[in-house]
């Protein structure tokens, strides 16, 4: 995949992001990608400052880091990866939300995620989907952009401020981190693998990333 940034200064780019999310997704990449090879990412990204120094993990957006640092992880590690760029980054993706999962119990509702699995499924992934909508509106305020829309057989996750593609240009769609903390998000939820496709990206022009999610399980 042939990533670059905007000719254009993208503002999405200057919004904050949360300390954790970025801590989460180094230490995810990091589990994927090695110590060392993280290392050679951040410095090849303009990502220095992260070397052996992490962000603090706090759920507040701190204005320490920036939806454009967060893509150009996310660009750099395709790079790294070159052909197993996209399941690499949704690997690492999944493991960025396990990490979140265990944190934001009381944030999200997830107690009440856990008790939602009597209901049909398409009930339990919509309850997700708000639930996750709802957590970072907490976070981030006003500056957050997202909604969920109804499909007939899929729900389309919209996120108009993309924190994964701030900033950049790409000949596909490159938010493959975000597809695969929505996986590992809903399988945990409702202990079904479901078919998550990005089908619009800011990177190609649209105006917001879109996500669609299937309402029936994998076979």
């Amino acid at each position: 995949m042939a990533i670059k940034n905007k000719p254009e200064h993208d503002p999405i780019s200057d919004n904050a992001i949360v300390d954790a999310y970025m801590r989460w997704a180094l230490m995810a990449a990091e589990e994927v990608a090695g110590k060392s090879g993280l290392a050679i990412v951040l410095k090849q990204s303009g990502l220095e400052t992260f070397v052996d120094n992490y962000p603090a993990e706090e759920l507040r957006v701190s204005g320490k880091v920036n939806f454009g640092q967060y893509a150009n992880l996310s660009a750099g590690l395709f790079d790294f990866f070159g052909r197993a760029g996209k399941s690499m980054t949704l690997r690492i993706g999944r493991l960025s939300a396990k990490y979140a999962i265990e944190k934001q119990s009381a944030l999200f509702g997830l107690g009440a995620l856990v008790a939602s699995k009597i209901l049909p499924l398409p009930t339990q992934i919509k309850m997700g989907l708000e639930a996750m909508q709802s957590g970072f509106r907490k976070l981030y305020g006003e500056a957050l952009h997202v909604r969920l829309e109804d499909r007939g057989d899929k729900f389309a996750y919209i996120d108009e401020a993309c924190a994964t593609c701030a900033g950049k240009q790409a000949d596909a769609v490159m938010c493959y981190a975000f597809t695969g903390a929505l996986h590992e998000a809903l399988q945990w939820q409702t202990g079904k693998t479901l078919d998550i496709v990005e089908v619009e990206c800011r990177a190609l022009g649209a105006p917001a990333c879109v996500w669609e999610i299937s309402k029936t399980p994998k076979e």
